[in-house]
């Protein structure tokens, strides 16, 4: 911090304003930063006093430290005035502190001692950030929290640093902080950790800025050593062999993925009882989403589904950590008050946001014309209509093809579909209205586009957890275009039959993936649940990234282990535009 300058801070609306300085009196030997939250409406003789009273407390502190024989200072006191720039009168004792140091900051300059201090009012200043409590070799490594006010976080400037030494453990590093030479190993908010940072502490300083504006630079030292990474694991394996190139021309590579939510993860009912092959470090978060990040961005997808996205996963990790592989993306979280939903990554270089939507099933059905006589049917089974009020949701995209996938001058429309349907083992009757209701909005919106742009040709690719194997209607339904009132699912829970519904469309679709044994792995199940469907008059499938062996998938029992981060595998399909 500048000795010359006091930072200033006040939000919109604040009650309170933020006063920070450096204050440095050699003959004292006091360099100290003071820090002061004051009331907008606080005057200007009671602030004053304030900072008398702090600056006084420092220096009867030094004073008592002093040997007997030796001489005292020139003065005891320290003079703190705000003053006028214009005449260097005192500013009036009854002014606010918002006046004071907000709306005159320009002209007023505030005095300590014969220090002299401009006022810079809300430069771009590092709130907070943190590095995580779990940091392994060969992963990518970011600050988990970075909160920038009065600046563009984006624009934020980034060194790293490690240890010049290694350490046993923690608290070893911990006792040997001021022998540390920090040597300078990297710039940019991401830092890769390589083998030989294990057992050395790592830091990072980071510059706030706005445009050319840069504010007061933060620093933050893990709290951890490096730790050795799981070693290779099976995504290394299938990146290596087919993901180590991004889709050819005319393609798009599409990954769907349920990355297992740490807020259904993280229990003591989860750790024993649904997952109880993982060990309790490789289920906690911090682990896993090292590995995730690894894996997701290794498959260099141009769309990216997941489910079960933590909120705070999103917003920390996700997102900061694949914009920087060149994806930008969007968080739809669920209904109700569950912190976890659907997130949808595009490659900004092939394809442009053009809409976005969060469609809640339950009141889709309820309020939109279209399933007017759907909602009569099921209101006609009360057990049905509580089974299926759930906070379901359909995240529906409209993308823009640019670039070589654009195709013609006349362009190409991608509709992109995300969901994860209702999981109870007997809910196959909700799992297939959900799916009816989503295909049929997924329909009405490509029929808008293509009205919109009649010379464009509109796509789509639907992808998700449907919670549902390829015996069951939600699989026909999408593949076979219709399902009728007299289906089987309809019936699959006692007392909750739906009567006379049935729903059909008239897209080509089919499973990118085909229908692997299974998606999904744990101690007591496995099956597909997971598709990424495709119209098939639209897209050729150019490749299919195999699914890790049995074998891997076992190694450590089941899922999630060590070196997969969920119970469910990604689908991972290149998608060929077909000539027109």
């Amino acid at each position: 911090m500048s000795a010359r300058q006091v930072i200033v801070t006040h939000e919109n609306d604040a009650k309170t304003v933020g006063i920070s300085f450096r204050y440095v009196d050699e003959e004292r030997k006091i360099d100290r930063i003071f820090n002061f939250q004051r009331s907008t409406e606080e005057e200007m003789r009671t602030l004053l006093g304030r900072i008398t009273c702090n600056i006084e407390k420092i220096t009867n502190k030094k004073r008592k430290k002093k040997k007997d024989d030796e001489p005292p200072t020139a003065t005891d006191g320290v003079e703190v005035k705000m003053v006028k720039l214009s005449d260097g009168n005192d500013v009036p004792e009854d002014m606010s502190c918002y006046q004071s140091f907000v709306t005159q900051a320009n002209n007023h300059t505030l005095i300590v001692g014969d220090i002299k201090y401009g006022i810079d009012l809300n430069p771009p200043v590092v709130k907070t950030v943190e590095l995580p409590k779990n940091i392994m070799s060969g992963y990518y490594l970011y600050p988990v929290k970075l909160e920038v006010m009065f600046g563009v976080e984006e624009q934020s400037l980034f060194q790293w640093f490690k240890s010049d030494g290694k350490f046993e453990n923690d608290n070893e590093a911990q006792k040997n902080l001021s022998s540390i030479t920090w040597l300078e190993c990297g710039t940019g908010r991401i830092y890769h950790t390589a083998v030989e940072d294990i057992g050395r502490l790592i830091k990072v300083i980071v510059t706030p800025c706005d445009g050319e504006r840069r504010g007061e630079v933060a620093e933050v030292m893990a709290s951890v050593l490096v730790s050795a990474g799981p070693g290779e694991c099976p995504f290394h394996r299938r990146q290596q062999l087919f993901t180590s190139h991004l889709a050819g021309e005319n393609c798009l590579r599409v990954v769907s993925y349920n990355i297992l939510a740490d807020l259904y993860a993280d229990s003591d009912h989860a750790r024993t009882n649904l997952f109880p092959t993982c060990p309790a470090y490789a289920i906690a978060i911090d682990y896993r989403k090292q590995l995730l990040i690894a894996e997701i961005t290794g498959y260099k997808g141009d769309l990216v589904c997941l489910q079960e996205v933590d909120e705070k996963v999103f917003l920390r990790d996700l997102e900061p950590a694949l914009a920087e592989t060149g994806l930008d993306g969007h968080y739809t979280p669920k209904g109700g008050s569950v912190n976890e939903g659907i997130a949808l990554f595009y490659r900004r270089d092939k394809l442009r946001l053009l809409e976005k939507n969060r469609l809640i099933l339950i009141e889709e059905l309820q309020k939109n014309t279209l399933f007017s006589e759907a909602w009569e049917r099921v209101q006609a089974c009360p057990a049905a209509v509580e089974r299926i009020n759930r906070g379901t949701v359909l995240q529906i995209s409209v993308l823009e093809c640019v670039g070589e996938v654009a195709g013609s001058s006349a362009g190409r429309i991608l509709v992109v579909g995300g969901t994860h349907l209702y999981f109870h083992p007997d809910a196959d009757h909700v799992r297939l209205l959900q799916a009816g209701l989503c295909i049929t909005l997924l329909r009405q919106v490509m029929q808008l586009y293509q009205v919109k742009y009649p010379e464009k040709e509109v796509c789509l690719v639907f992808c998700g957890d449907f919670n549902s194997t390829p015996e069951f209607a939600v699989y026909r339904l999408m593949t076979q275009q219709w399902v009728g009132e007299d289906d089987i699912d309809w019936s699959s829970a006692d007392g909750e039959h739906i009567e006379g519904l049935s729903f059909n469309h008239d897209l080509e679709l089919d499973s990118a993936c085909g229908l692997p044994p299974y998606t999904n792995f744990t101690p007591f199940f496995h099956g597909c649940l997971d598709y990424i469907y495709y119209q098939t008059d639209k897209f050729d499938v150019k490749k299919v990234v195999p699914l890790p062996s049995h074998e891997e998938v076992t190694e450590h029992t089941a899922l999630p282990s060590i070196t997969m981060p969920s119970d469910h595998l990604p689908l991972i399909a290149d998608l060929q535009f077909k000539s027109k």
